[in-house]
């Protein structure tokens, strides 16, 4: 088990996270990013946001693991 810090990333907006999750590996911290993101995209919709980049920024104790990323934008082009 290794402990994982997921920080966030949103049009210019930076969270860091201080606690971090005690995970078996990288697939897992994968896994855990790809919920943040749903997560927060979900949010930006309900707000009625669009035009965002969310990124989900995975380290460890020595360092970046991965990120994962999105652009969400919607549009609607006729109403009847």
């Amino acid at each position: 088990m290794a402990q994982y810090f997921f920080d966030l990333r949103s049009d210019g907006i930076f969270s860091q996270d201080k606690d971090g999750v005690e995970l078996l590996d990288a697939e897992a911290a994968h896994d855990m990013a790809l919920g943040a993101l749903v997560d927060a995209a979900r949010d930006a919709i309900m707000e009625g946001s669009t035009g965002q980049h969310f990124a989900v920024e995975v380290r460890n104790g020595t360092g970046r693991v991965l990120e994962v990323t999105a652009i969400f934008n919607s549009r609607i082009f006729s109403k009847q």
